[in-house]
């Protein structure tokens, strides 16, 4: 290729001439005929993102309808060898390789655990390998498809398509609990062969092996205490994991819970939520709703429902039990309570300043021997003493003391 000049270009593989589109605009299958035949390979990658008790059963082969990662993997060589079929102005393609590699994406904790460990832990990690913890933490696999081939034109779409339909197989096998799964970051990490030579994406995520293999001992801890099923009713599950944010009046309790809630559903972290009040008279439901005309016209117990979820409300002659409450949390991985400060919950101390201005107490008294961390200003940084401190505005660092709180409650 040349510029303008005449003068020798190099060329750009992020921004190369179409060679799909002729003079008039119109698409085409380019003519490959005049090409030198040279060996040629790529690999690409994809990651699908899902719950963790979904990676669980997926590494425990409790999935019902097999084997998943071994299935993906055939999916993913079938569809290199289709990708012509699929995609309109693909050559058909003679390949000579085709290898699809699929790592779990370990946890933080899980992370942590394997350098705890040491380099020579044995175990699982050793032949499978673990791909490193993501800086949000979330877990799930990551494809890495590898295609080879000689002959006159590239082989980057067979690549991109087998990690593509391995990550959508994974979904097909794993759907029935986890609906929610991501398939993120499908890509081309690297070319070679042919006019344009050798391309490597800048920083593309390395694949290890090298991964220490003590994380193998951590995955097989991975949802022992909960197994991921459909809901029947003759198979009741224990309620989650409870935690408590307290704080005075004003504290930013609110705010700092809906942050928490935002960032460990991004993660695929299932959340519950309760509210205390602390006093009696507080609106319920939305002026105005048919709900809320039931209520008023003297419905003594309201029930509202709807296709995929359901409320009620009741007038009680004392305040309801938590334990009452918390007994009904048995879909979701943890529950944040919002107050119950003498509920003798585990608990996140909330506080923007040293003192309640309405009481005049310290916010500092609220810590006890239940306290796992305490979320405030710089301003009592110093005085948090041996007590864990993260900054009031982190809501991914409260998110990680959540997940540990989580982690150490299903190793039990």
């Amino acid at each position: 290729m040349t510029d303008t000049a005449g003068t020798p270009t190099t060329r750009d593989a992020y921004r190369d001439k179409l060679t799909h589109v002729d003079a008039k605009g119109d698409v085409r299958m380019v003519d490959v005929s005049d090409k030198a035949v040279t060996k040629r390979t790529a690999i690409a990658e994809g990651t699908i993102l899902m719950h963790p008790e979904t990676r669980s059963m997926v590494l425990e082969d409790r999935a019902k309808k097999g084997d998943v990662l071994a299935c993906a993997r055939v999916a993913g060589i079938m569809a290199a060898k289709r990708a012509s079929d699929l995609i309109p102005m693909c050559h058909p393609l003679p390949i000579t390789k085709a290898k699809v590699e699929i790592e779990p994406i370990a946890s933080p904790e899980e992370a942590d655990a394997a350098r705890a460990a040491g380099p020579h832990a044995g175990g699982l990690g050793a032949s499978a390998g673990f791909a490193p913890a993501r800086a949000d933490s979330r877990v799930g696999f990551r494809v890495r498809a590898t295609c080879g081939v000689t002959g006159v034109t590239g082989i980057e779409m067979e690549a991109l398509t087998a990690a593509s339909v391995a990550c959508l197989t994974i979904y097909d096998m794993c759907k029935a609990v986890d609906r929610g799964m991501e398939i993120v970051d499908v890509r081309l990490l690297r070319k070679e062969g042919g006019r344009s030579g050798l391309w490597e994406r800048v920083a593309a995520p390395a694949f290890t092996d090298e991964l220490d293999a003590a994380l193998a001992d951590a995955s097989a801890k991975i949802g022992g205490a909960l197994e991921v099923m459909e809901p029947t009713p003759a198979a009741p599950c224990p309620p989650a994991p409870a935690i408590a944010f307290i704080g005075y009046q004003n504290s930013g309790k609110t705010t700092l819970v809906e942050k928490v809630i935002a960032e460990l559903s991004a993660r695929g972290v299932r959340v519950g939520t309760v509210k205390h009040h602390g006093h009696a008279g507080f609106d319920i439901d939305v002026p105005g709703k048919d709900s809320w005309r039931h209520a008023r016209a003297g419905s003594k117990h309201v029930g509202i429902v709807s296709a995929d979820r359901y409320a009620e409300y009741a007038d009680t002659d004392s305040e309801l039990p938590l334990e009452h409450l918390l007994a009904r949390y048995t879909d979701v991985d943890v529950v944040l309570v919002e107050g119950y400060k003498a509920a003798g919950l585990p608990n996140v101390v909330v506080a923007r300043s040293g003192v309640d201005r309405l009481r005049g107490r310290d916010s500092l008294d609220l810590v006890d021997d239940g306290t796992v961390a305490l979320a405030a200003n710089d301003a009592l940084a110093e005085r948090a003493g041996a007590t864990p401190f993260v900054d009031i505005n982190d809501a991914a660092g409260v998110a990680n003391i959540i997940q540990r709180f989580i982690d150490r409650h299903r190793a039990r």
